[in-house]
């Protein structure tokens, strides 16, 4: 496969640690068309076990409504449309029209639509489990997302959060070296450009650590919180329930 065309035009970048939602909505734009192929090569195909991690720690039951924040192109929704079957129903949520298009080409049965995560477009108490895989890192109101995850969800739904996480990875140094290095070569072989997979690897790098995502969801009203690390360290999944009384 050779390197993308030279017509793909630049976007501006968000500000890594303190991502502004119009420069993240142009930034996926842009990548959309080949993100799950570039997420599949940067993981060495990690990706897919992770979120298949995420879906097994929601404990989506055959019946339940799921919620899937910052969707993407629709990965994780249809790990959860498999879990709660014909009976249940799942929503994805994305900020990028482009991703919730590419989204629903890819996965049928699936409510997509564009939404804003510090604002979604629900009603509240109206889901079992929800999720949010590697958006939490693009959002500057952390607190407002996390909240929203909350609200929409019934008394005793449960959340998941899966994120990148460098601190404690056993192989830190070189993983950084990686994303310092490699990861902005692929970009540049794919997209014809490195920008927005350089933004990306520096966001990793200054998203805080997991006790302190844990702290964030507990600040939400969560309870039980607790995560997980995969793959050395590299990623934590966050589990938080939303109290029933």
């Amino acid at each position: 496969m050779g390197p993308a065309s030279d017509g793909v035009a630049e976007v501006r970048l968000p500000t890594a640690g303190h991502p502004e939602p119009d420069a993240v909505r142009s930034m996926f734009a842009g990548i959309a068309g080949r993100y799950d192929l570039l997420n599949l090569l940067l993981s060495g195909a990690q990706d897919r076990r992770w979120r298949r991690r995420a879906a097994q720690l929601t404990r989506a039951r055959p019946g339940d409504r799921a919620l899937d924040v910052c969707c993407g192109t629709g990965a994780l929704s249809a790990l959860l449309r498999k879990r709660v079957g014909p009976r249940g129903a799942v929503a994805g949520i994305d900020l990028t029209e482009a991703m919730i298009s590419a989204a629903i080409a890819r996965v049928p049965g699936v409510a997509f639509q564009v939404g804003d995560a510090c604002s979604l477009p629900l009603p509240e108490n109206s889901f079992d489990v929800a999720t949010m895989s590697f958006g939490l890192r693009n959002i500057d109101r952390h607190d407002l997302a996390l909240a929203e995850l909350w609200r929409v969800l019934r008394p005793g739904g449960r959340a998941v959060v899966l994120e990148f996480s460098t601190e404690a990875a056993l192989i830190s140094p070189l993983y950084r070296l990686y994303n310092r290095l490699v990861i902005p070569r692929i970009a540049t072989w794919l997209l014809g450009r490195a920008g927005a997979y350089q933004y990306l690897t520096e966001s990793i790098a200054t998203f805080p650590p997991p006790l302190v995502v844990s702290r964030w969801l507990r600040e939400a009203g969560f309870e039980r919180v607790r995560y997980q690390r995969m793959s050395f360290g590299i990623v934590a999944l966050h589990v938080g329930v939303k109290p029933r009384s």
